[in-house]
């Protein structure tokens, strides 16, 4: 789950749901920036399913009595967590050979520098996993690149997703969320090695430069606004089914 306070209420946005929008987001690449076009559909497919694997458990959210908080992808326990990547992945693989291959890499890019045992036998079948996957699929040296490019598309998009679901819309810079302030860290070629910086213009807008995609855009994603009180009369999981759907349109200009 993908959750932020207001005073009276957590904004809630599903994994998936995020993941949708990432995909969307994808497929308005600019084409002459897409490397390896022969690929491009399903590796937008791929973007579009690379939080699957939450699917089942945002479903449910849990509330986190540490933090008195609903848990999020941030704060889930790192178990259960490791166990519905491996299935998301699972599910994408059996659907997408290559596909299986970038959520796979995404997901081991998470635990960079672990020591977690749990994250560490988690990273060791990963590996495995893209090592027999990358010989299935005929990946040598002379596709690493598109690969590499492939990752990090799929990378910025879900950066770029959670920069729209993740905070309140049209914040200053100074309040943005510190991961995203001075630019995603993905860099392309086109943009000279450079990082692609996002600022909010009002609360339906954002502009990005340098402007990757083929046109400016809209991109919705549905959210609940979950009542404070109505957690303490009734509990979160209650509390959330009940909540109504909204939904969030965003624009993405020049």
């Amino acid at each position: 789950m993908i959750a932020y306070e207001r005073e009276r209420e957590f904004v809630m946005v599903t994994q998936h749901h995020h993941a949708l929008a990432s995909g969307e987001m994808a497929d308005r690449w600019k084409a002459e920036y897409f490397i390896g076009k022969e690929k491009r559909k399903e590796v937008i497919w791929s973007i579009s399913q690379h939080d699957r694997g939450w699917i089942d458990l945002d479903d449910t959210p849990f509330w986190n009595d540490a933090t008195r908080k609903p848990y999020t992808f941030i704060d889930f326990p790192l178990v259960p967590k490791l166990s519905f990547y491996r299935k998301g992945v699972d599910e994408v693989e059996a659907e997408s050979l290559y596909g299986g291959l970038l959520c796979s890499m995404h997901y081991v890019s998470f635990l960079q520098g672990t020591s977690e045992e749990a994250a560490l036998a988690y990273v060791r079948d990963e590996k495995a996993r893209q090592l027999h996957l990358k010989e299935k699929l005929g990946i040598r040296e002379a596709e690493q690149a598109e690969l590499d490019f492939h990752f990090e598309l799929l990378q910025f998009c879900d950066n770029l997703s959670l920069y729209m679901c993740l905070q309140e819309p049209g914040i200053t810079k100074e309040q943005e969320v510190g991961w995203y302030r001075n630019g995603f860290p993905q860099k392309f070629t086109f943009s000279g090695g450079k990082k692609i910086i996002p600022r909010w213009l009002n609360r339906k807008t954002a502009c990005l430069a340098p402007f990757p995609f083929e046109e400016e855009f809209e991109v919705s994603v549905p959210f609940k606004e979950v009542s404070k009180d109505e957690i303490q009369k009734v509990g979160l999981a209650q509390a959330y089914q009940k909540a109504q759907w909204k939904t969030r349109d965003i624009a993405f200009v020049l």
